[in-house]
């Protein structure tokens, strides 16, 4: 009997090894997935990322992201790359960062360049964030991800799951791959099917950003490892609490209720209080428990446990010999597949995905020219990369020839408006002189003014837009510098509102000003500050008739927040990316109704950039807009004497 029992042991020595080298085999993926993660992290554009993420990850009406249909069903990426089989929920959809949108989209593409490659011995991959955030790769669930892509609501929330409980730094501070219990889905109520999850958290430069997942069910992978036992005996997998994840009668229909039955018939309990007591990894319980002799061995990487269940009166009728022979069988069968299976993974997946990993790190696809040839999914992505490099390759020599030339002509334009700012200031303000003493002997002598102010208007029009365009050049040439000094914040925000009363009253507008109470004085260029109050507030003006246009100051952090608001017409949706843009207005009507040349606010940002800050605007249409101008609360660079334009 105690041979037979020590054969069974033997055997399922061997058995915990497969099952151990299985989690290895996913450890390894996860662990790829994580490494693949922050390479595309380190490359990804901010900006281009944002775009990129919002058009694949569209907000809800409900305040939450999810996928687009597209990516589920299939089709291509902005890469041009097929993608399928991929879905998302992401709670507070509103809240997130430049940077979470980076990190999401990072682990977007780990699932489009992965997923298919592992996809026949792994069918699940996701990423989940502390921010209740998740990215999943499971083409084959019959539900299509739907709960996630559709139903979930938006308070859905898996934070007190045992999978994220795991993946915390508080409870696994060394970032190592850890497993679940027996849990039900989360998108099953019904708690009829029950899975296990695999982690493996993602700490970037010492910041817990998730943790890459799989999902393993009990009608797939768990169910498959506890079938194959010796003949007469029934074999298990129990967790490190003794709660049951593997057992022949746990099929997908009913296995949570199969799972506390079975649980006691087994004498789970006096099974786990005897491995704990011995402290060993593997052994023999000497005494049956409820008519069976357990054979138990630990797996190290999820730390479950293997039983091996040998009925009482089994034990004698099965000898050491057939437990040998079986265990003979076994090993070599499990050695040839596990030889073959490392040599076919080694060839077909590991060795081209470490070639493609290299090219597209370095750009270098001709070191993959090979692989272009394939017709599976590695030589897909051979592919793709080897056109991105072509891509890449015309685009470089495009953006030289683009950038010499707009050098060229930024220079030749710098030359010409250094060279014609006295050859068109000096006339103009002649002309201004002289009109201005011909009206005022017109004055004298009672004759008529009208021609005169309209030569005057006219001039004056001319030279504020030559000042413009010279103020604009000096700004993007670099120099124009700033002439610090301290100053008191609410004196510059008062003059600027005095300086535009008149033409605000003028449409019937009434103005108001609300200053924080005690903003400590400023280190700042006071007249270049003014110069951008007094556009955003004469824009105000002219785009408001018999309203409300308000100007708010405050100190938010390092920097100066003033807040201009008007009721006035309000921007197209449409109109607000290229608002600041030179010489461009909202709309073609606005500069016949109401005239400007469109330099006003390109000025204005150039200048709140050059200060250490920034505009943006929000606008709705007929219900007016909102202009944000910020600066910088101690500047960051020393003041320097201003280079005049040319009298």
């Amino acid at each position: 009997m105690r041979a037979a029992l020590d054969s069974t042991l033997a055997y399922l020595t061997e058995r915990r090894k497969s099952e151990e080298r299985a989690f290895d085999d996913l450890s390894y993926v996860q662990n790829g997935a994580r490494q693949l993660f922050q390479q595309h992290l380190s490359r990804l554009d901010p900006r281009q990322t944002a775009r990129r993420f919002d058009r694949l990850f569209p907000l809800q009406s409900d305040g939450t992201r999810r996928s687009a249909d597209m990516l589920f069903d299939g089709g291509l990426d902005p890469d041009g790359i097929n993608v399928a089989g991929i879905g998302s929920f992401m709670a507070d959809g509103r809240s997130l960062s430049t940077q979470e949108k980076r990190e999401l989209y990072a682990a977007f593409l780990v699932l489009r360049d992965m997923g298919p490659m592992i996809h026949q011995r792994l069918n699940n991959l996701y990423f989940f964030t502390p921010s209740n955030r998740m990215v999943m790769y499971a083409p084959d669930r019959e539900d299509r991800l739907s709960y996630y892509r559709r139903e979930a609501p938006a308070s859905f929330s898996f934070q007190h799951e045992e999978f994220a409980q795991i993946s915390t730094p508080a409870s696994n501070p060394e970032a190592l791959t850890r497993c679940t219990g027996l849990r039900s889905l989360i998108t099953d109520n019904t708690n009829a099917r029950l899975s296990s999850a695999c982690l493996t958290p993602v700490d970037v430069s010492g910041r817990r950003l998730g943790a890459w997942g799989s999902s393993i069910t009990v009608a797939d992978d768990l169910q498959a490892s506890v079938r194959d036992a010796l003949p007469g005996m029934t074999n298990a997998i129990i967790d490190r609490h003794g709660a049951l994840i593997a057992h022949p009668r746990l099929t997908q229909a009913g296995a949570s209720r199969a799972a506390s039955e079975v649980a006691a018939e087994l004498g789970i309990e006096r099974v786990m209080a005897f491995i704990g007591r011995s402290g060993q990894d593997s052994g023999v319980i000497p005494q049956p428990v409820n008519g069976n002799y357990v054979v138990f061995a630990r797996i190290a990487g999820p730390d479950w446990i293997f039983l091996s269940l040998v009925p009482k009166e089994a034990a004698s009728q099965y000898a050491g010999q057939s437990a040998s022979v079986f265990l003979l069988i076994g090993v070599l069968a499990i050695l040839a597949q596990v030889l073959l299976l490392a040599f076919l993974m080694y060839r077909w997946v590991v060795r081209p995905t470490l070639r493609l990993t290299q090219a597209a790190s370095t750009n270098a696809s001709l070191m993959i020219a090979d692989l272009t040839h394939r017709n599976d999914e590695i030589g897909e992505l051979a592919r793709a990369l080897a056109e991105r490099d072509r891509r890449d390759a015309e685009r470089i020599s495009q953006l030289a020839a683009a950038t010499a030339n707009a050098e060229a002509a930024n220079t030749a334009k710098s030359q010409f408006l250094a060279t014609m700012s006295h050859e068109l200031r000096t006339p103009l303000n002649a002309i201004i002189g002289y009109t201005e003493m011909l009206r005022e002997d017109a004055e004298d002598e009672g004759f008529d003014t009208v021609d005169h102010n309209r030569v005057l208007t006219a001039a004056r029009r001319l030279l504020h837009l030559i000042n413009e365009i010279l103020d604009l050049s000096k700004v993007e040439s670099g120099r124009m510098v700033l002439h610090i000094q301290h100053a008191d914040i609410g004196d510059v925000a008062r003059d600027a509102i005095d300086a535009v009363r008149p033409q605000a009253e003028a449409n019937g507008n009434r103005v108001a000003l609300e200053v924080e109470a005690g903003l400590p004085a400023a280190r700042v260029d006071d007249f270049k500050l003014g110069q951008c109050l007094l556009n955003l507030l004469s824009n105000a003006s002219k785009f408001t008739r018999d309203g409300v246009i308000s100007l708010r100051v405050a100190k938010r952090y390092d920097k100066f927040v003033f807040e201009i608001t008007d009721t006035g017409i309000g921007i197209p949706a449409d109109k607000l990316e290229t608002l600041f843009e030179p010489f461009v207005q909202a709309e073609a009507s606005t500069t016949r109704t109401y005239g400007g040349t469109g330099l006003g606010l390109a000025i204005t940002r150039r200048m709140a950039q050059l200060m250490g800050g920034d505009v943006t605007v929000r606008s709705e249409i007929g219900a007016g807009s909102v202009f944000t101008l910020t600066i910088a609360a101690e500047p960051s660079v020393a003041p320097q004497p201003e280079l005049e334009p040319a009298k």
